[in-house]
């Protein structure tokens, strides 16, 4: 059976569901990607064996792990395999994650790790490591208005008439147990994701639009050693280094993610957008002044 969702601005295709994504007509139009469970190249088994777990091509590229094996084909197909051992759910994860990012690099579109919100006229980007405070200002956000786009990853594809569009995921949020349980969620109707740090897929319960959004604002949390919150508008150069280091795919890029195709494709996005970076002292409770600090930047 297949089953049709919106992602990402495409229409999706796959014989696996996934319960998170929006779920779309078969014959809306013709999908732009496709999932499909398949038997995997000889010549990617044996790297396996050779430990090597991944490599990334223009028009054809590969990953294997602990839960799956999966190719990627010209932008458009992941063909997976769940290893007997592995865990659909992980599979889910690493196929919206990993899976989905090599396949718009090789369309030539950015994925970015992050959470997204739009005002209902352009959104901004919230990047930052764990414990820098992105969760807390997306909440912040969300409270105040905001709606949102993407919880952990985005992706922002640059329209010469349009400049940099962001465009939507799926209606869930990541929360830890006792978050859930805080804020009254029913475990019926959250996805359990995560064994080791014990996180659920939550449903957000605002509005959600599918229709991208111009980018306005990155705005970059971080951790530093003062003792005040520190916020500073990044020009230049920094800007292209901030949107290089917060790629989805970053850490298995390596230096890769320099290659001149990518540092292209990252500077016409980043171009036009205002880039600020706020910094907390490290074990100093400041949320308060965190949250100010990212209201005047979009005030």
């Amino acid at each position: 059976m297949d089953y049709y969702y919106h992602l990402y601005g495409c229409l999706l295709k796959s014989d696996l569901e996934f319960l998170q994504l929006v779920k779309a007509e078969p014959g809306e139009k013709t999908p732009d990607i496709e999932f499909v469970s398949g038997s995997m190249p000889e010549e990617i088994l044996q790297k396996a064996e050779q430990k090597i777990y991944y490599e990334f091509g223009d028009e054809f590229s590969w990953l294997f792990n602990n839960t799956c094996i999966f190719t990627v084909e010209q932008g458009k197909k992941i063909t997976y395999h769940l290893k007997p051992e592995g865990k659909v759910n992980y599979l889910q994860s690493y196929l919206l994650g990993f899976g989905i990012s090599m396949l718009f690099l090789q369309r030539g579109e950015m994925a970015i790790h992050c959470s997204a919100l739009h005002n209902g006229k352009e959104a901004i980007l919230i990047a930052g490591e764990s414990g820098s405070g992105k969760s807390t200002i997306t909440n912040h956000y969300l409270e105040h208005g905001w709606k949102l786009m993407a919880d952990d990853m985005a992706v922002v594809k640059y329209e010469k008439e349009k400049g940099s569009i962001v465009y939507p995921a799926f209606p869930f949020q990541k929360l830890c147990r006792n978050v859930v349980v805080e804020r009254g969620y029913s475990f019926d109707e959250v996805i359990y994701i995560n064994e080791f740090k014990d996180k659920f897929l939550v449903p957000y319960r605002g509005g959600f639009e599918l229709d991208g959004k111009p980018l306005r604002k990155f705005i970059m949390l971080t951790v530093h050693r003062g003792e005040e919150v520190i916020t500073q508008e990044i020009q230049s150069i920094g800007k292209l280094q901030i949107c290089l280091n917060n790629l989805f795919l970053r850490h298995l890029l390596g230096q890769q993610k320099y290659a001149p195709r990518i540092g292209q494709k990252c500077l016409e996005l980043i171009a036009d957008v205002e880039v600020h970076v706020i910094a907390r002292p490290e074990g100093k409770d400041t949320t308060e002044e965190i949250k100010k600090a990212a209201f005047d930047i979009i005030l």
